[in-house]
């Protein structure tokens, strides 16, 4: 790679010297109360986008959202309903579980082959949709957005994602995720730090109750070997992809497949779907 190429995709010395620009207003505001704001709003200058959310996974607990700008009422929704409810079948959460490296994503980089197809519908906080990037979209979340995860390390654990939206028409172009790539590890530095001097503040109190009901969604009804497949099948894997995450035959999985579908007297991965989102509502209503 040549030192231009290397540079990172800015059109001239000039942007370039503006970004080092954005990136020292940051920094100067690691220790303010606004330091959010101030870095969503510099980050948008370096990297247009047209919505952005700070969100931190602390192992099996739901996600915590730090700070968004999404503004409409029916946007908030949607991302209630992500941090309530969707979020244990988003392929970054799943892919965190699973150690992922530090890095610019696009979102539909990290989903499986089989995410969700047309099959599924009216499923309780969630729309099928093959308009978007994961093939599905949580109730209430803006339509036709396509997603870029910065994913940012932690302690103990936890992962930081740093997610920018913007209408698919348009889109994110490579230029844009090699100028995140190149910033990143200053924007990962600043959270961080940021997240450090938090929690030195503030004792989080963890709640994984929506992580509990995923493992343990079908027992005792289905056997340990019925649960993983159907766990597999709520993250999106093909019967394929689940032969070769699990080392068997695909004979074996559809066999697996069937028998837990006939325990829990549904015939459609839809209905596992609405079965699974219902078992969630229900752990909502009692706490």
């Amino acid at each position: 790679m040549s030192a231009t190429e290397d540079k990172n995709d800015f059109q001239s010395n000039d942007e370039l010297l503006a970004c080092s620009q954005k990136l020292g207003a940051m920094v100067d505001a690691l220790h303010c109360e606004s330091l959010l704001e101030i870095f969503f709003k510099n980050l948008s200058e370096i990297c247009p986008f047209e919505m952005g959310a700070l969100f931190i996974y602390r192992n099996r607990s739901k996600p915590l959202c730090l700070y968004d700008t999404f503004k409409n009422q029916k946007a908030r929704l949607g991302l209630k309903n992500y941090v309530e409810y969707t979020y244990v079948l988003n392929p970054f959460y799943q892919t965190y579980l699973s150690g992922i490296t530090p890095g610019v994503f696009r979102i539909q980089d990290l989903a499986p082959d089989a995410y969700f197809t047309s099959e599924h519908h009216n499923l309780r906080k969630i729309s099928v949709s093959n308009t978007e990037d994961i093939g599905y979209i949580t109730e209430g979340w803006p339509k036709g957005r396509e997603e870029i995860s910065i994913a940012i390390q932690l302690d103990k654990g936890a992962a930081a994602e740093v997610s920018l939206l913007r209408p698919n028409q348009g889109g994110f172009r490579h230029q844009d995720l090699e100028k995140l790539r190149w910033i990143e590890p200053i924007i990962a530095s600043l959270i961080r730090s940021y997240w450090h001097e938090r929690e030195s503040r503030k004792n989080q109190i963890t709640d994984s109750s929506i992580d509990e009901a995923f493992e343990n969604f079908g027992k005792p009804i289905l056997t340990d070997r019925e649960c993983k497949v159907v766990q597999l099948i709520l993250r999106g894997h093909s019967t394929l992809s689940i032969s070769l995450h699990l080392n068997v035959a695909v004979t074996t999985i559809k066999s697996h497949r069937k028998n837990a579908y006939m325990k829990l007297e549904i015939s459609t991965q839809s209905e596992l779907l609405s079965l699974f989102i219902d078992s969630l509502k229900t752990i909502d209503s009692q706490t």
